[in-house]
Parts: structure tokens; C-alpha cells; sequence
């Protein structure tokens, strides 16, 4: 039988423990490191490229939200899941679409986690009876009002650090998780090109790692506002 080895991003000591407990329960899995800060998770995932994450949303740096396409950026095969307090579709949504295969409310019962993990291991999705309940209605409220809920509009802000539009454009799909290659080919560049302009953001922005511009593009807003039009 193969280890499943798992890295768990949670600051809630007593969250950690009790994650930790029922994982040692299962041969087959193995908790092999904790952080309780994006950043140090993101370092710990880098080493290690292990087979499972369990993220929080709520991080004293970072949102999960925002840290999950970056795990996956240094370790393409791991299978974030979710555990966490909020419920609601958007965060759910947004957990999904930034690359997550599971979400598990942290008021379930707990062998759902280890539910979750069998299931995203095989390949699957997985979610919480109660978060598939918020999925469903998002959807259905979709459906009955012709489409996706319009987000209100975000007022249009300076480029900051001299960034170009260009800049920013590729910036948002590095923080997405999207490879060098995969930006060459939707924006019509050069794999060489792409490598240039992301040389650029970092000395502009004064970021040596992944963690330090998404600092950056939380600090400016740049995660939110569109500018892509």
C-alpha cells in the first residue's frame, strides 16, 4: 500500500492536533509537516511536494484562497482540500476554480476529512454534503437569473511599480498558477517574451518569490480589480 504523505497550512494549534490524530489513525497516511503562515507553508510544499495539502482559508498572512494556486505552482500534483468555517458559494466557488479537489466544512464530522482525501487520491472531487448544498443553489440562482451574479464594480486604480498592462495581465496568470508556456500560448508570446516580462514585475515589484508579489498584489488590490479590459 502506498503512503499518502500530507502537509497541513492551519495557525488554530488545537485544529492542527486533531488533524494530525486522525491521520497517524491510517497507515496508509502520514502527516510529514505543519505551518501555521502561507508562507511557510508554500516553503514547506516546495521541499517536501507532497501528495495532499489541507489548507485553511483564514491565515495570518495569506488568504487560502489566494495561496492555493500558488502551492500548486510548486507542486503540480498535489491535491489541495479545503477545511474551513465558511460555507458560503463564493468562497467555495472561488476554492475550486484556484485549483482545490475538496472542500470539508470544519463543523463535519471528522472522518470526512479522511473521505475527502481517499476520494481526491482516486482522482475525484470532493465536497461536504453541506457545500455541495451551497454549489447546487449558486448554480440553480444562476440558472433562474440568466447567468453568473454581477460582482459590483471595482474602481480603476493606477498601475502601481510602473507596471504595464502587459504586466499586470501576466501577473494575475502567474498568481493563477499558469506556467510560462501556458501564458506564451493564450497571450500569443514567445516563451522567451513571457520570461522577460516576468524578470520585469519582479524587479519592479521587489519580489524574489511567489509569496512576495502575491504580498504585493494584495497590497495594491490587484487580485480583485479587472484589467484585462
Amino acid at each position: 500500500m502506498s503512503e499518502t504523505r500530507v502537509v497541513m497550512i492551519e495557525d488554530h494549534p488545537l485544529v492542527l492536533v486533531a488533524i494530525k490524530q486522525l491521520i497517524d489513525n491510517r497507515p496508509d497516511l502520514t502527516a510529514i509537516a505543519y505551518a501555521a503562515r502561507g508562507d511557510e507553508g508554500l516553503a514547506l510544499v516546495r521541499e517536501h511536494r507532497p501528495e495532499v495539502v489541507i489548507l485553511d482559508i483564514s491565515l495570518p498572512d495569506v488568504s487560502g484562497l489566494d495561496l492555493c494556486p500558488l502551492l500548486l505552482e510548486v507542486s503540480p500534483e498535489t491535491k489541495v482540500i479545503f477545511l474551513s468555517m465558511h460555507d458560503q458559494e463564493a468562497h467555495i466557488a472561488r476554492a475550486l476554480k484556484n485549483g482545490a479537489k475538496g472542500y470539508v466544512l470544519k463543523t463535519e464530522k471528522p472522518d470526512r476529512l479522511l473521505t475527502a482525501i481517499d476520494t481526491v487520491m482516486s482522482g475525484k472531487y470532493y465536497l461536504s454534503p453541506e457545500v455541495n448544498e451551497a454549489v447546487i443553489k449558486g448554480f440553480l440562482s444562476e440558472r433562474r437569473y440568466g447567468g453568473a451574479a454581477q460582482l459590483p464594480t471595482q474602481p480603476r486604480l493606477p498601475p502601481p511599480a510602473g507596471l504595464s498592462k502587459r504586466e499586470l495581465e501576466i501577473m494575475q496568470l502567474i498568481l493563477s498558477g499558469t506556467g510560462n508556456r501556458q501564458i506564451a500560448d493564450l497571450l500569443c508570446l514567445s516563451p522567451k517574451t513571457v520570461e522577460k516580462h516576468r524578470g520585469n514585475i519582479m524587479d519592479k515589484t521587489k519580489a524574489k518569490t511567489p509569496m512576495a508579489m502575491l504580498r504585493f498584489a494584495l497590497k495594491h488590490q490587484l487580485t480583485s480589480i479587472d484589467i484585462l479590459n
